[in-house]
């Protein structure tokens, strides 16, 4: 039995609409496509109609793949203001490196160019989703075990951010 896949009611959207998009422009495209190739004759040497052949292969690949995912997506609620939920973006310090990475937490891997995605059912997401700032978790990488320090999380519009605890006085 395939796992739901929680995701926000938001990145639901985007996908529908990346789908609706695919089955009415997409597949109109690579009919017309195929019909410009297919009009070149010969379809033994005809690498026009080849490469439209695949086109339209990949493309059905893709509504098959967003089928499945809509198929199984679960929508959440933005998390708490303390904790980390689908949607949410986690900036944690690697405790040993001292370093801070900004990790986005997202159902698909599917983001905007440039940001460093993790699933909820990831190792990194794992130990995350559930948590609020100043917690520490140990994720097990291919690297080895490293252990993170949550800084902040916040969600998109600013709707819901989390911030550390205040020190007592």
């Amino acid at each position: 039995m395939p796992t739901s896949i929680p995701m926000s009611a938001e990145e639901i959207g985007r996908l529908r609409g990346e789908l609706e998009h695919l089955k009415t422009t997409g597949r109109r495209h690579a009919r017309e496509e195929l019909v410009r190739a297919r009009s070149y004759g010969d379809f033994r040497e005809n690498a026009e109609f080849e490469e439209a052949k695949r086109a339209q292969a990949v493309l059905e690949g893709r509504i098959a793949e967003l089928e499945g995912i809509l198929g199984r997506a679960q929508v959440v609620e933005f998390g708490t203001a303390s904790c980390v939920a689908v949607g949410a973006t986690v900036v944690v310090r690697d405790v040993a490196a001292a370093e801070e990475i900004r990790f986005t937490v997202r159902a698909t891997e599917h983001a905007e160019p440039g940001a460093t995605v993790v699933t909820p059912d990831s190792p990194m997401g794992r130990a995350l989703v559930g948590k609020s700032p100043s917690d520490e978790v140990d994720v097990e990488t291919p690297s080895g075990k490293h252990r993170y320090r949550i800084l902040s999380v916040s969600f998109p519009d600013a709707r819901l951010p989390c911030r550390p605890p205040t020190e007592p006085a």
